[in-house]
């Protein structure tokens, strides 16, 4: 399947123009690192879970159809208990189709953050979901090198060490046809840009872990490689037009989160409560 790589960048907080027929669009968050409001600080401009629900929830109602997932890293250490029932109820308001874990969630979240119906299981097993026209074939992942700074008891239990075995059964098991495939990849870029090297079946990369800031895809192997960042401060877009020969990559932006983008109110009751709570 090749690809034609077209892209159009910018930085306006809009929704953008109506999709093409045979076009899909895609929302992809990563790294709020605990930034449940923005700062207004000087040295911090962008971020907040309030903006970044705002975002999608206006984004939704002019593409009905968008598919939305975010790549982990809700969490940080030390977290009150009112700070972590914010993180939770703001991830339910924004709808995600599907959230990855990152070591930081797995390590710090609360128990209730796991009943979250968009996270996928400790198996990461592959996601199928289909969006009005488009169909999806999404493997999350959380390679090995994020957690080498932990204590062994953080992870006990689980096998991180067969990335490269899982993903060759996702990709043999999702085949050649029209379903877009997607690795949701808690890995850092540079584990990234290994993995399009040695699977070039994979159509898109969303990256995680290292808060990398992609203006313009980074292009491997043919294979889009993107990440929006840390502490919530974008929002990512990506979309795609399916055609005869494949999928062209028809426009991609990183949404700018700053101090006078628009609240979700939502979220905004939530943050009060939490600042208000004795």
């Amino acid at each position: 399947m090749s690809r034609r790589i077209v892209l159009i960048i910018g930085f306006l907080f809009t929704a953008g123009p109506g999709l093409c027929a045979q076009e899909f669009s895609i929302l992809f968050t990563n790294s709020a690192n605990g930034v449940i409001e923005n700062c207004y600080c000087p040295d911090a401009k962008l971020g907040g879970l309030e903006k970044r629900a705002q975002f999608i929830a206006t984004y939704r109602q002019a593409h009905p159809d968008v598919l939305v997932v975010d790549n982990g890293d809700n969490y940080i250490e030390y977290l009150s208990p009112g700070f972590d029932k914010v993180i939770h109820a703001a991830m339910e308001m924004m709808d995600y189709d599907i959230i990855n874990l990152g070591d930081q969630d797995i390590a710090y979240a609360s128990e209730e953050y796991y009943e979250l119906d968009a996270l996928v299981s400790m198996e990461r097993e592959p996601v199928e979901i289909g969006k009005g026209a488009a169909s999806f074939s999404i493997l999350p992942i959380l390679h090995a090198s994020t957690i080498r700074f932990y204590p062994d008891f953080v992870f006990a239990g689980m096998n991180l060490q067969d990335v490269p075995e899982r993903i060759e059964r996702w990709l043999e098991s999702a085949g050649t046809g029209s379903t877009f495939k997607i690795l949701l990849s808690h890995s850092g870029l540079d584990v990234d840009q290994a993995i399009a090297a040695a699977y070039p079946q994979i159509d898109l990369i969303i990256g995680g872990h290292s808060q990398s800031v992609i203006d313009t895809p980074m292009v491997v192997n043919t294979i889009p490689i993107v990440q929006a960042g840390g502490y919530a401060g974008y929002v990512g877009e990506i979309r795609f037009e399916a055609t005869d020969e494949g999928y062209t990559l028809t426009h991609y932006e990183l949404h700018a989160l700053p101090p006078e983008a628009p609240d979700h109110p939502g979220v905004m009751k939530l943050i009060d409560e939490y600042v208000s709570s004795p």
